[in-house]
């Protein structure tokens, strides 16, 4: 059979009454490819050779026409659970883009705190190594890998294996952390931090001078 045409379809109005399983049977076929056209999206085209149907009576109009409804709701429900087919895809599609979105944003941001870790342990291993070399220049601590373990040695440098062995972390922490107070304290800060209290002697002596030089300057001035 050809693509559907609707010149396949003549409606005629006569007298005669009924409708025969014949009739049936080509109304059904040719909604049937109206139909099938329908759905592939193709052109419809037209067979002269064809003898376009004829509907006669008033049964067989109204069975075309219910037979169309019946195709057309067909076509509708199929087009819409199409729609439905792909929306839900599109929406899969994005949940997974969003999904894969997240994870490179969670690694991006693991990477970050990661760097940043780095650079926090990298300052913390030169600030220590640096405060090592004021208390103890001997001591190459860079070849100790664990910090923990340096501040172990320098403990022990400065005060014996009786100061570390059996000792907790927390308590060495705290013996270094006596050494680098002392280290890093700044001299003038320590003579001036009670303010400076100079003597009496130091008073009437700076008096003095004051006034021999006043002698010395009348002196040179009249001269």
């Amino acid at each position: 059979m050809s693509f559907f045409s609707w010149k396949k379809v003549r409606v005629e109005t006569a007298e005669e009454v009924g409708l025969s399983d014949e009739k049936k049977a080509q109304i059904d076929a040719v909604v049937a490819s109206w139909g099938e056209v329908s759905r592939s999206g193709r052109k419809s085209t037209y067979d002269a050779s064809e003898a376009p149907m004829q509907i006669v009576t008033a049964e067989e109009v109204a069975y075309f026409v219910h037979a169309m409804e019946a195709e057309a709701a067909r076509l509708d429900a199929a087009a819409t659970e199409l729609q439905k087919r792909r929306l839900a895809e599109i929406a899969e599609r994005d949940a997974q883009i969003a999904s894969i979105n997240r994870e490179i944003e969670a690694m991006k941001a693991k990477a970050r705190t990661e760097d940043d870790e780095i650079h926090r342990r990298a300052e913390a291993r030169a600030k220590l190594l640096a405060v090592v070399a004021k208390i103890d220049p001997s001591l190459d601590a860079s070849k100790i890998t664990k910090d923990a373990d340096i501040r172990r040695e320098v403990v022990r440098r400065r005060f014996g294996d009786e100061a570390v062995n059996g000792r907790s972390d927390a308590y060495i922490d705290e013996r270094f952390e006596s050494l680098e107070a002392r280290v890093n304290v700044d001299p003038f800060a320590a003579v001036v931090k009670d303010g400076l209290k100079p003597s009496d002697g130091d008073l009437r002596g700076a008096s003095e001078r004051a006034y021999q030089q006043m002698v010395a300057d009348l002196n040179n001035w009249r001269h």
